[in-house]
């Protein structure tokens, strides 16, 4: 497990706390990790940093925090069954901070208070110094590792340390760095839809160096897919698409993981398969798909990297050409922000078959599209530098892009965040993990 703080959430507490030479505390308030999910995260939602008049005992060696500045938020933790973190600075420690026998000795006490008070709800432990942090159980020796996940992702303690690297990946590492490279590698990446964008969106990720694939898409293959399926040949036909997908991933990468689900992420069964991993790609035309991985970008701090393309022809002429690339991440506007999901199409997609024609606000049928693969690999090729910028050093800021085709321009743009956005606002959705529903399907029969 992990303690996952959204946008800036870590580094402004950390600077603020860190501007005094005696050791400061601030109290979290988080959403419990998921029941039953690997690698799932503290969900930091509220920092209470302590006011002067809060500590029982300070000094440059040891904080005592006064029981009465607890009992509040011990109070709201109760009510609302949320995670307790405990964070305290070490400021004078060079590198990665480590607990101390003092400090561990108080998490006894702490543990043992907060498993009467608020049970059978895990807590947690941060400690902070000037080059780092470290966390942990509370009470324990099991480590947490700590990620900041906005528009960029920093993976900012990481109890495995592994930085392994070989020869294969010199010319990266010459611009990624090795930490980036590795950071790359360690990446559990979901790929939605593995249809013209997203099959070159896997093929660029393995050569990449992303190891670990989690493919979701219910299709199989059609001779009309045969134009920009990469991957795929001929003989593939009736073969599903993420099965085609897992063996181009693994003819680029022979030791890969590839987990693939033929289903679709509507299913909320589904869509929690999402909540363990460090990314997502969503390349899929339906809204309902959109609206579900937008909700777990910020429900559970999973970034979503969101690519589209248009093609718009009029009697055999080709009138527009565009494509969009969105980060959706906690800090960042969200895809309703940016009023890419339509609530009426959303509705139509969940609807099955008899509900849809006996809805009277539902006319019509989608017709196919058309689409070219050079299109889908230029979005495609962005989607993924977008993710290479945000995960690792190399420079790179726009987190929204839009493609002129016929204009050939590729243009940054900026958004404005709804601030009582139903999804991504401190009154939406945001951090809330299990305790706000998914907007899905339960399994079908």
């Amino acid at each position: 497990m992990r303690i996952a703080f959204a946008g800036a959430g870590y580094r402004d507490m950390a600077d603020a706390l860190l501007l005094s030479e005696e050791e400061s505390c601030a109290i979290l308030l988080a959403s419990p990790p998921a029941l039953g999910i690997e690698q799932s995260s503290f969900l930091v939602r509220e920092i209470h940093p302590a006011p002067e008049n809060a500590y029982e005992v300070r000094s440059t060696t040891r904080a005592q925090l006064r029981p009465e500045f607890l009992v509040s938020i011990v109070q709201r933790a109760r009510q609302e069954k949320l995670s307790v973190l405990f964070v305290h600075t070490h400021p004078f420690a060079e590198g990665t901070p480590a607990f101390s026998p003092i400090d561990s000795e108080g998490e006894k006490h702490l543990a043992d208070f907060l498993s009467r008070r608020v049970p059978e709800i895990p807590h947690a432990a941060l400690v902070v110094g000037p080059d780092g942090c470290a966390g942990r159980r509370l009470g324990q020796s099991e480590p947490l590792a700590v990620v900041q996940i906005g528009s960029k992702v920093e993976l900012l303690y990481d109890p495995l340390g592994n930085s392994d690297v070989d020869e294969r990946w010199d010319r990266q590492v010459r611009a990624l760095g090795r930490k980036g490279q590795a950071t790359i590698q360690g990446a559990r990446v979901a790929i939605v839809g593995l249809g013209g964008t997203g099959s070159v969106v896997a093929q660029q990720l393995a050569y990449l160096g992303v190891s670990d694939f989690t493919l979701i898409d219910p299709d199989v293959v059609d001779e009309t897919n045969l134009n920009r399926l990469v991957g795929a040949t001929p003989s593939d036909v009736g073969l599903a698409k993420t099965e085609v997908a897992k063996r181009l991933i693994q003819n680029v990468s022979p030791g890969a993981s590839v987990s693939v689900v033929c289903r679709d992420v509507t299913d909320i069964d589904v869509a929690k398969s999402l909540i363990g991993l460090d990314a997502v790609f969503g390349c899929t035309d339906s809204h309902a798909s959109r609206a579900m991985l937008n909700q777990i970008a910020y429900q559970y701090y999973v970034p979503l990297f969101d690519l589209g393309v248009g093609i718009v022809a009029k009697q055999g002429v080709v009138t527009h050409i565009s494509g969009r690339v969105q980060m959706a991440s906690p800090g960042l506007p969200c895809l309703i922000c940016a009023s890419v999901i339509d609530p009426v199409a959303v509705r139509r997609e969940l609807q099955t078959d008899v509900q849809r024609a006996a809805d009277p606000y539902i006319t019509g049928h989608n017709e196919p599209q058309p689409a070219v693969i050079s299109l889908n690999s230029t979005m495609a090729s962005l989607a993924v530098t977008m993710f290479m910028t945000a995960f690792t050093p190399i420079p790179g800021e726009a987190r929204l892009q839009y493609f002129n085709g016929i204009a050939g321009v590729v243009r940054a743009a900026t958004l404005r965040a709804d601030p009582s956005c139903v999804v991504c606002s401190r009154s939406g959705a945001l951090g809330l993990g299990s305790k706000w529903p998914l907007p899905g399907r339960e399994r079908r029969q």
